[in-house]
């Protein structure tokens, strides 16, 4: 018999221990995936923030400002993104139990990673240059990492979540706004004032009313499975809190308070 013949056999006992490695990959490779979603917006937007701090602008408040402003270019596009395509869960307030799979969770982790970003550039300006972290940023990032991260666990709502993404064109102006003080256009600077407030009364507070809205919609009319209930629920507490921050924010822009 020809030994050589059999070992390329494919039930041979040598090509096992490839096939469980294979297996073991196929199982974990959702995990991995998840993990470098997560990194790759850390380090996106960390390197941002150190790009813009390093060749862009050295003062820190104005380059904080610059950056956040570039990386909601990519928020709010992926934003528009899930806003496309969870469309024809409207009914349902945008909150769905999502499949395996779904692009939606790797965009969610990204901004995941947008958020940690920020909080670890805020204690590197609070430690290197003493600039202390902005309470109702802190907030609002602490809402969204909560929420964001019961949404991954449960693996639910991250159309929602990403749909809030849009919002964020309010960073854009303050961008601006910082860009405008950098090169000294007063005009700009005024101009990015009142974007910031049109944003603030034309965009987000309108969306956080209409999300909320079909959230009671959704809870009024059953249109929602019952094990949905409860997401439902914290979705309308998450989006009243947002509606008090945004109101807190549009009364800094109507007395003209500088925003770090």
């Amino acid at each position: 018999m020809d030994l050589r013949k059999r070992s390329c056999r494919p039930g041979d006992h040598r090509s096992r221990p490839f096939d469980g490695f294979r297996t073991r990959l196929e199982e974990e490779r959702p995990m991995l995936t998840d993990v470098l979603a997560f990194l790759g917006g850390l380090a996106l937007f960390l390197g941002l923030h150190v790009l813009t701090l390093s060749r862009l602008e050295p003062v820190f408040p104005r380059a904080f400002k610059l950056s956040r402003g570039l990386a909601a270019l990519v928020l709010t596009s992926l934003g528009a993104a899930a806003f496309v395509t969870a469309l024809p869960h409207w009914d349902t307030a945008f909150l769905y139990r999502h499949a395996d799979g779904d692009w939606m969770r790797r965009g969610l982790l990204v901004v995941q990673g947008h958020l940690v970003a920020d909080f670890v550039w805020m204690y590197v300006g609070k430690r290197r240059f003493g600039i202390q972290p902005r309470k109702d940023l802190v907030l609002h990032h602490a809402l969204g990492l909560v929420a964001f991260s019961v949404a991954l666990a449960l693996h639910i709502g991250y159309a929602l979540a990403l749909i809030t993404m849009i919002t964020e064109l309010l960073p854009l102006t303050t961008g601006v706004d910082a860009l405008a003080k950098r090169i000294s256009a007063p005009a700009l600077t005024r101009a990015a004032a009142r974007a910031r407030l049109h944003v603030l009364t034309w965009m987000r507070i309108p969306l956080w009313i209409v999300l909320l809205a079909l959230v009671l919609h959704a809870l009024l009319r059953d249109t929602a499975p019952s094990d949905l209930v409860p997401a439902l629920w914290v979705s309308a507490a998450g989006l009243v809190a947002l509606l008090v921050l945004d109101a807190f924010w549009t009364r800094k822009c109507l007395q003209q308070v500088d925003f770090y």
